[in-house]
């Protein structure tokens, strides 16, 4: 991919999901900008919308009310497979509850979105390269079921990063992680928005984790309640 600064533009986004008693706002009339090439985190309390807003951001769910424009391209236009297509191309996401295939290993989860796409043949010695940046190339050849909570988040990583993807969405991508890997995965994401110009939105509930990015915003309630630049001189931050 030439170019690598995807912005992406929030408008007036609203998320109502059903129940009996009627409806829960899970986001309520977001807009916000991320420039291509910056590092936003979301900062929030439990159920105050950050993992929703990710989804809606990835197209994974669709919004009651609202736009999402990711590279001046509405991805509510397209229809489901296109922004599949899209999301697999130009999109990693980190779940927070790791969404592996509990029958593949941890090379044929991070191989997936490649696989799903079809269009894109990850060369063996990228994937290894990974493997060893996060530490699981011994472990390549195990299904999750055989592998701790934190060696999963690290397959969820790397399926996410071994695309080379614009965008890189994180939901928590450090709550599964001990200090050490949690300080080198937020290195990782910061060295690939400062070198290579990825746009970054990681969802945290850690002050010391938020702290990595260049933005952040705080959600209460499903809307922005804060925001403030961060005074980062893009140096090692203890996580």
């Amino acid at each position: 991919m030439n170019n690598l600064k995807f912005p992406v533009e929030v408008s007036n986004l609203t998320k109502v999901y059903k129940t009996r008693g009627g409806g829960v706002n899970a986001v309520c009339d977001i807009s916000l900008g991320v420039n291509g090439g910056e590092f936003l985190t979301v900062m929030g309390t439990s159920g105050s919308g950050k993992s929703t807003l990710l989804h809606l951001i990835a197209g994974l769910a669709s919004p009651t009310v609202g736009s999402v424009k990711i590279n001046d391209s509405e991805i509510f236009n397209l229809s489901d497979a296109a922004r599949t297509r899209f999301r697999c191309r130009n999109i990693g996401v980190i779940f927070q509850s790791f969404n592996l295939i509990p029958t593949l290993t941890a090379s044929e989860n991070m191989l997936l979105p490649s696989l799903i796409d079809g269009n894109k043949k990850i060369p063996r010695e990228k994937l290894d390269e990974l493997l060893r940046v996060l530490e699981i190339y011994d472990r390549r050849h195990h299904r999750p079921d055989s592998l701790s909570g934190g060696e999963q988040q690290r397959v969820a990583i790397g399926r996410a990063l071994l695309i080379e993807p614009a965008i890189i969405l994180a939901d928590e991508p450090t709550g599964n992680l001990d200090s050490v890997n949690s300080n080198n995965i937020c290195k990782l994401l910061r060295e690939l928005c400062d070198k290579e110009q990825r746009t970054i939105v990681l969802v945290t509930h850690e002050k010391s984790v938020a702290d990595w990015g260049d933005r952040c915003i705080t959600l209460k309630d499903g809307r922005i309640a804060d925001e403030k630049i961060i005074n980062s001189t893009r140096k090692e931050v203890s996580a």
